[in-house]
């Protein structure tokens, strides 16, 4: 009984600690970036405001700021609504404190991705780990603009330590964590539900049943913040696209479609293809899904087909770099995860804050080695 309460107060105490530290001090990161969206929504719920309600936002914020409302912008909130009921919280502190416990919390987030994909390496080069995560630029750009990668990277970790572990409960929350960011968890999500079904096993069936009603609980948790949320989610998705400037996007079906004269609304094609080549080249590897392997490639997988990326999304590199670390037997082995935590530095002397393709470029490297390893049987768990 008493292990079984010291995960929880230990978890009560780290958050006590981090709210003083948000609270009391001075760390230099502005509100007014990626992170203002998220909050703005969170006031709006606490004000009786539907979550996907943009013109009750901007009328509110309007009222509390004192200005007018055509003077503001706001952007559609284009995320699942229970990522705005698990952050609810930050939104009763004043937005400058807010911002601050965000930027630590996702310092947890990713200090714990960290310790959950290095469980069973040896203590050296798990502490290596900490700090080599800071030298990923996406990650560090994430961190810097407040953005919301960090549960869905952390939901991966679980789902890896699930999976090797045979923790159903760490599997289905992750597995729930992953929806945070539906259009990079949406891939690693399906493939290990397959590999769950395909397993035709007690811990696959346990661990379907679980994630099941992990979905069921955000499902109904949704209603809290937006009572017609299922067609207000896709309406703001749209609208989100109506409003959202692209000209710093990084994908490779845009970089394509450049190529040929075309926009983004002209991707959804080439993305089709690289999306059907890709679980072709997959499903040639006769490798199981589920497994780390499959989670590590459908991890780059949204990396590659998706149009709609950002500098930022690219923080889930850390996946396969992590499983490539844990496979590496070799100096060219940890030459090519060095290359693939360098390269993108090169890139930002060029593009700076502009999309960087070099992250493509890396992407699509990292996705080529799982597969090698795949084909060539070379992992810990393929």
């Amino acid at each position: 009984m008493k292990r079984n309460l010291l995960f929880p107060l230990a978890l009560l105490l780290l958050l006590a600690i981090l709210l003083a530290l948000a609270v009391y001090l001075p760390i230099p990161v502005t509100p007014y970036m990626d992170f203002q969206v998220i909050y703005i929504a969170d006031k709006g719920i606490l004000n009786g405001i539907p979550l996907y309600d943009r013109a009750g936002q901007l009328a509110w914020v309007a009222r509390e700021s004192g200005r007018s409302a055509e003077s503001l912008f706001i952007l559609p909130f284009p995320y699942p609504p229970w990522y705005a009921v698990a952050t609810l919280p930050i939104a009763f502190l004043p937005i400058d404190a807010a911002a601050r416990m965000w930027f630590l919390l996702n310092i947890v987030m990713l200090l714990a991705s960290a310790w959950l994909f290095t469980d069973g390496w040896e203590s050296r080069r798990r502490l290596l780990s900490f700090i080599a995560v800071f030298a990923v630029l996406p990650v560090l750009g994430a961190l810097i603009v407040g953005q919301y990668v960090f549960p869905a990277l952390l939901g991966m970790a679980l789902i890896v330590h699930g999976l090797r572990r045979e923790r159903t409960d760490f599997l289905a929350i992750g597995m729930g964590l992953v929806t945070f960011k539906p259009h990079i968890g949406i891939f690693a999500l399906a493939a290990t539900l397959l590999g769950l079904l395909a397993r035709r096993d007690a811990f696959g069936r346990k661990s379907f049943a679980w994630t099941a009603v992990a979905g069921v609980i955000l499902f109904l948790t949704g209603f809290f913040a937006d009572q017609a949320w299922p067609i207000a989610y896709l309406r703001s998705l749209f609208d989100f696209r109506n409003v959202s400037e692209c000209e710093i996007c990084v994908s490779l079906p845009l970089t394509i479609g450049k190529i040929f004269g075309l926009g983004f609304d002209q991707s959804a094609p080439t993305a089709a293809i690289l999306l059907g080549l890709a679980i072709a080249l997959f499903a040639a590897a006769r490798s199981r899904l589920g497994g780390e392997a499959s989670l590590a490639f459908f991890a780059c997988v949204p990396l590659l087909v998706n149009p709609y990326l950002l500098n930022y999304d690219f923080s889930f590199m850390l996946v396969p770099l992590f499983f490539l670390a844990g496979n590496a037997t070799s100096k060219m082995d940890w030459l090519w995860i060095a290359a693939l935590i360098i390269l993108p530095w090169a890139g930002l002397l060029t593009f700076q804050r502009a999309g960087n393709p070099v992250l493509i470029f890396c992407a699509l490297a990292a996705a080529c080695i799982v597969l090698t390893r795949i084909y060539k049987g070379n992992t810990i768990a393929s």
